[in-house]
């Protein structure tokens, strides 16, 4: 998602104020949920999101202080509702878990230490250029590029960690990395990624693997009940 700048463009009309914390109207600057500024996304790039952010929202999803989403606008500068961006997935320690509209910085007092972007034809330079010098400066621990068929980064998983004041580029070895916050690896597989828990030497389950062990398991209670009610009419 791009970066915006301050800029003369014209101002979206403003909900009507509330103090709930969805409202993206605060201190009496309208922060837009959705904008007419961002660009849409391919199926392959929306599909490797969903999956991903399924699996962080299993694996992180019932901690009260770890916030992990998708596409949200990210506002990093208070009163500039056009100092923005929209990581296609961010994950913040030390926010409460609870739904939100829109990212604001100074309100949150947190910048999120993990941020992911998958590159596609359109993003790719700026992945690794405008977003990554942004990313350093407001503070990100860990940011990770992926570029699932590579057929544009240099090379199929990009990864920069923080060392003292700056984001470093890592070696990647064998299309796999460790995210130290998150606990997990990130592994390209098969032209896409996964996320790889080395404390149970397992991938993190996806949708259909998880809908499949449920069904599997459902099959094996039944058997079960049968077998149970075919021992009983033998007595």
């Amino acid at each position: 998602m791009p970066i915006v700048s301050t800029q003369n463009r014209r101002q979206e009309i403003p909900p009507q104020n509330t103090e709930d914390y969805m409202s993206v109207f605060y201190d009496g600057v309208y922060y837009p949920e959705e904008r007419l500024d961002d660009m849409g996304e391919t199926s392959t790039h929306a599909k490797l999101i969903n999956k991903l952010l399924t699996m962080l929202l299993q694996y992180l999803g019932e901690s009260d202080d770890i916030f992990v989403t998708t596409n949200m606008n990210l506002y990093f500068e208070e009163g500039n509702p056009y100092r923005w961006n929209a990581p296609d997935l961010l994950v913040a320690f030390g926010v409460s878990n609870v739904e939100r509209s829109s990212y604001m910085l100074w309100r949150e007092e947190v910048f999120p230490q993990v941020l992911i972007e998958i590159s596609s034809e359109k993003t790719w330079q700026n992945d690794i250029d405008e977003k990554l010098r942004l990313y350093d400066e407001l503070g990100a621990e860990e940011y990770y590029v992926l570029d699932p068929k590579h057929a544009f980064l240099p090379e199929p998983l990009m990864a920069y960690r923080r060392d003292g004041e700056n984001l470093v580029e890592l070696n990647v070895k064998n299309e796999r990395i460790l995210s130290p916050r998150l606990g997990l690896e990130i592994v390209r597989e098969a032209n896409t990624f996964r996320l790889f828990n080395p404390q149970t030497n397992e991938f993190l389950p996806t949708v259909n693997e998880l809908e499949r062990n449920r069904q599997q398991n459902e099959a094996e209670i039944e058997r079960l009940k049968a077998e149970i009610e075919r021992l009983k009419s033998q007595k």
